[in-house]
């Protein structure tokens, strides 16, 4: 009995009879296959329990098919029977995989069919496809018998293929190419050069120059060979060694007046195409005007910040020699630290790091040789954020409101302005805040003030590009557009008696505007803290007799304006002393009564007199008097 994992097929036959081990004495009994004997292992038992033996194999693996065989012997005699095991598994895998008749859209992938079937009929092959980019694997095809199948492809990519054979218990093993192949057709002889010319020479030198062939052979691999011949000569001279990749080439170490030709043939793994030829030419130095090819069209735009690149194309014979300059100024622009220039025998290439606005204008490109001169001009716009608005004014002030105006800036820097924002700031408490950041004018009414508060305003130009610096205003109170009256000149006293005085006054150099509707006269002694109100109501007229005086007492006066917006500051005091009964000496044609002849002395902080007035007539004034008094 023949066991295992898969279950193995077992057959015992001896001449068509079934046999079991039996015999006297009992028979020796030895197990083998393929002609190696077999003894317990890991995954083989082998059972003797005359007159039944049992050998199995655990866990049995493909490699465990083929012949086995028993065999008895004992002292009379020996027999044997065998049993033919098949261990079904998956196939092998497949052989010899080939991949022939590339093309640039398809290819042909022949193979081998496995070693080991894996014990049963193949049913069929899985082909399948990859780009060495990808991971994942495309079906070809998984279901033909055929060792043969058509792969389509996509031109100019690379691929890997792999087969696997399957039967009934599943597929087998992949094998795969070592290398990937290129969808391309098959190479051929590449195409002559394009367009060969002679683009440049001098006294000892040719430079050559053409295009790739239109028809590269299949392969992108080409190179070409240069030659050169003397007139009336019929050998070529190769002119380099190896092969040249450019399509470029400088001939030199030529004759100078001796005449010429070039040839030039391309090369790829193929072979080599047909030559191409120059006509002859007299090596010698050209004379030709420069010529400069500004690459820009129209206007160069940057931010500012940016870096300015302009190039310029450069022809002419001699080398030009090419200066850069701004704005018609002669200055070198190679001086500055931000500025680079570099020129070539073909370009010259302007570049100028960390623009600024001011570097805006006009740039002229000057090209200068043997044969003449060449100018061109690139116009370079530096945008950047707006300048300082002009002219800023608070106009229109009232109580609650006010007119601020300006002018747009000088410069708008580049673009359009698009809007004004507009702050304001009570000096009281220096915090700004944004009134408006959409003024399309250049005017704003600002409202909401707060009448007596002072305010500052400041304006800022804004475009695509940012906000510009602020421009402020001089502080402004708001208020209304009249004001209270100034204050008046110190009043003066014409008249005294006992108990009573004259007391005038001028108006306010300033009426604040409005006529003035009254006065408001003060009084206060000497030595009193407190200034007291002459009259109840406002004095219309510009002078008052003041009454209910106290003799020997000095008085201070004081008169403020007063119009529709208010009351005036008052006006320095005046003052006015009541010194007694005093002996005037030194005064002619005075009649002296007895006792004496009193007066009143009287000083104006104003102009500064003294008032002498006989008691109690008139009083007049004298600009110097001589006294010698008692007070009592």
């Amino acid at each position: 009995i023949m066991r295992g994992v898969p279950v193995p097929t077992a057959k015992w036959v001896t001449d068509d009879t079934e046999i079991k081990p039996d015999g006297r004495p009992n028979p020796e009994i030895t197990w083998s296959k393929d002609g190696k004997v077999l003894a317990e292992e890991k995954n083989v038992e082998i059972l003797h329990d005359l007159p039944n033996v049992e050998l199995q194999v655990k866990e049995a693996k493909r490699s465990d098919h083929g012949k086995y065989i028993i065999a008895a012997k004992n002292s009379c005699g020996q027999a044997q029977a065998f049993a033919v095991v098949n261990v079904l598994d998956r196939p092998g895998p497949c052989q010899n995989l080939k991949i022939s008749y590339v093309t640039k859209d398809s290819c042909m992938i022949a193979w081998e069919s496995p070693a080991d079937n894996g014990g049963s009929e193949i049913t069929n092959y899985i082909v399948e496809y990859r780009q060495p980019n990808q991971r994942g694997w495309s079906i070809v095809s998984s279901d033909i018998t055929k060792r043969l199948v058509k792969a389509n492809l996509i031109e100019n990519r690379e691929y890997f293929f792999r087969v696997c054979a399957e039967n009934k218990i599943g597929p087998g093993p992949c094998i795969e190419t070592k290398t990937p192949i290129l969808a391309i057709n098959p190479i051929d002889k590449p195409g002559e050069p394009e367009n060969l010319h002679i683009a440049e020479k001098g006294k000892t030198f040719v430079y050559l120059k053409w295009r790739r062939p239109d028809y590269d052979g299949g392969s992108p691999n080409l190179s070409y060979h240069v030659e050169r011949k003397l007139k009336d000569s019929d050998e070529w001279e190769r002119v380099h060694k190896g092969s040249i990749k450019e399509t470029h080439y400088m001939v030199d170490k030529c004759v100078e007046n001796k005449t010429y030709q070039f040839r030039v043939q391309t090369k790829n793994e193929a072979g080599e195409s047909n030559w191409v030829r120059t006509a002859e030419v007299v090596v010698k130095e050209d004379l030709q005007k420069p010529v400069l090819d500004l690459k820009l069209s129209g206007v160069l735009t940057v931010k500012a910040g940016d870096t300015i690149r302009i190039e310029a194309g450069v022809r002419g014979k001699p080398q030009p020699e090419v200066v850069w300059t701004k704005d018609k100024d002669a200055t070198d622009l190679t001086r500055s630290p931000r500025i680079s220039i570099e020129t070539t025998s073909e370009t010259s290439k302007f570049v100028l790091a960390k623009s600024r606005r001011t570097d805006g204008g006009k740039y002229v490109i000057t090209a200068t040789n043997a044969a003449g001169s060449f100018v061109a001009y690139a116009t370079v716009i530096v945008l950047d954020k707006p300048g300082p608005v002009r002219n800023l004014k608070v106009t229109d002030i009232s109580s609650d409101r006010c007119t601020v105006t300006w002018d747009p800036p000088e410069d708008d820097g580049g673009c359009e302005i698009q809007n004004y924002i507009l702050e304001k700031c009570e000096s009281k408490r220096m915090i700004w805040s944004t009134y408006s950041s959409s003024v399309l004018t250049n005017y704003a009414k600002v409202t909401r003030l707060i009448e007596g508060n002072e305010y500052i305003f400041r304006v800022r130009a804004e475009n695509k590009m940012g906000t510009g610096p602020p421009t402020e205003t001089h502080p402004i109170i708001a208020k209304t557009k009249y004001d209270r009256p100034g204050r008046p000149d110190p009043p003066d006293v014409t008249r005294v008696s006992k108990e009573e005085m004259t007391v005038v006054w001028n108006p306010p150099e300033y009426d604040g505007g409005k006529s003035i509707t009254g006065y408001i006269l003060e009084k206060k002694e000497k030595r009193s803290l407190r200034w007291v109100p002459v009259t109840k109501t406002p004095i219309p007229e510009r002078r008052k007799k003041v009454t209910n005086l106290f003799p020997g007492h000095e008085y201070q006066f004081r008169v403020s304006a007063e119009n529709e917006v208010g009351l005036g500051e008052p006006s320095f005091w005046m003052q006015a002393a009541l010194l007694g009964f005093l002996p005037l000496l030194g005064v002619a044609q005075h009649q002296k009564s007895p006792g004496g002849e009193w007066v009143l002395i009287m000083l104006s902080e104003k102009d500064k007199l003294i008032w002498l007035t006989r008691w109690p007539s008139v009083s007049f004034p004298i600009q110097h008097v001589t006294t010698q008094a008692n007070t009592h």
